[in-house]
């Protein structure tokens, strides 16, 4: 990458860890601020769903914006919208306001996830779009990490300041995105753009189903681990919260490792398509060993893998998406991350449901959703390593 490359990359990987950590900021009060404001267990669930949902709705509508008017402007609104919104947070003391500012964060934050992708779409290639896309994975993880712990410190003294806290560091990057993010899409491209894909039946006929139904199946996994790990490490070897945040800050490094500094080697020395593979057995394997683990050891050892699996077919896939089109990257990778919203939304209701029925149920059913997709799509995933498209990376 040159330096014309890396300067955008760094503020979008900026943007990416900001939006996370204001997602998690949350986490750790919430519980609570419901409850102060009158609300229950359902109002909570409502709460937390109304953010996944405006972005499944809203995040293809987003990516077709930034292939028609660029990538900057709908960035610069992704930006500001979502740092207003926790600012509003801040002062709304009524529930059903609270729901509802809720889901116009996630309405605004949805311009970001795929319209940056689009916009390292337009500057890399082969291997360096690869690590690009790895870089924000891992800002990603990092503002999950440090979220829920800044959340956490500053609940102590209001339920208020981390949303204040969080608004202020969101727009305090919308200064660097403003002077050193140009736009990236000339007015032919957008001209050129005339098929956009949508949220339709057609998608049925859209060449990269395949990989839009692997986001899908990736989080729903991913979120049928995370709504039910705590309850199953505590029955099966007495895991509290302190042995819960231990693990999970595990995870998080392994995450970053992968995604940060390991991702474009892997990619230039074996491809995508074979990564994402690759990452989707070592998930279904994982999810499998979770269940069959004998202690704390082979516990921790195994989500660790999980979390590798997860980290190699995140980037890897994205980068897919972007290869396989010339034109409309915004609006696949916002069908990309829609597809991501919908696991998002349907694993933490299935999930405990499953494990209502049988502890190890939602890791059953994770496996053999990951291990049965990769084993009939392989064909596909070999037909999309075969026919990236070459463009010209800008300079």
């Amino acid at each position: 990458m040159n330096k014309k490359q890396t300067r955008p990359i760094v503020i979008l990987f900026f943007v990416q860890f900001l939006v996370m950590m204001g997602f998690g900021i949350v986490i750790p009060i919430l519980p609570f601020l419901v409850q102060d404001l009158g609300g229950n267990a359902i109002s909570l669930g409502i709460f937390m769903s109304a953010y996944s949902i405006m972005q499944f709705f809203f995040a293809p509508f987003w990516g077709r914006m930034s292939d028609r008017i660029g990538r900057r402007p709908v960035l610069l609104i992704g930006i500001s919208g979502y740092g207003l919104t926790f600012f509003l947070f801040g002062v709304i003391h009524q529930l059903w306001l609270l729901i509802a500012v809720r889901a116009l964060s996630g309405l605004v934050s949805s311009a970001t996830l795929p319209t940056a992708m689009a916009y390292l779409a337009d500057i890399t290639e082969g291997a360096d779009r690869s690590k690009s896309m790895g870089l924000i994975g891992a800002a990603m993880g990092l503002g999950m990490v440090f979220g829920p712990a800044l959340g956490g410190w500053l609940g102590h003294y209001s339920f208020s300041t981390p949303f204040f806290a969080a608004g202020a560091l969101a727009l305090a990057i919308l200064p660097f995105a403003w002077f050193f993010l140009p736009e990236t899409l000339n007015s032919s491209s957008a001209r050129s753009n005339k098929k956009i894909p949508r949220f339709s039946l057609q998608i049925f006929k859209d060449p990269l189903l395949t990989l839009y139904i692997f986001n899908f199946v990736i989080n729903f996994s991913m979120a049928m681990f995370e709504t039910t790990f705590a309850l199953l490490a505590a029955a099966k070897v007495g895991f509290g919260p302190k042995e819960m945040g231990i693990t999970f800050t595990i995870l998080g490094i392994f995450g970053v490792i992968v995604q940060g500094g390991l991702i474009g080697r892997l990619v230039s020395r074996f491809g995508d398509a074979p990564l994402v593979k690759t990452g989707t057995y070592l998930c279904g394997f994982a999810l499998i060993f979770i269940i069959l683990a004998p202690n704390t050891v082979t516990l921790v050892m195994a989500t660790v893998l999980f979390m590798v699996g997860n980290s190699l077919t995140g980037p890897t896939s994205s980068s897919l998406v972007t290869k396989q089109k010339s034109g409309s990257q915004g609006a696949s990778l916002g069908l990309f991350q829609s597809f991501a919203s919908l696991g998002r939304i349907l694993g933490p209701v299935i999930g405990g449901a499953l494990y209502g029925l049988a502890k190890g149920l939602p890791y059953i059913t994770g496996a053999i959703l990951l291990l049965g997709l990769v084993i009939v799509a392989q064909q596909k995933l070999y037909a999309y390593g075969k026919t990236e498209i070459k463009r010209p990376a800008r300079s």
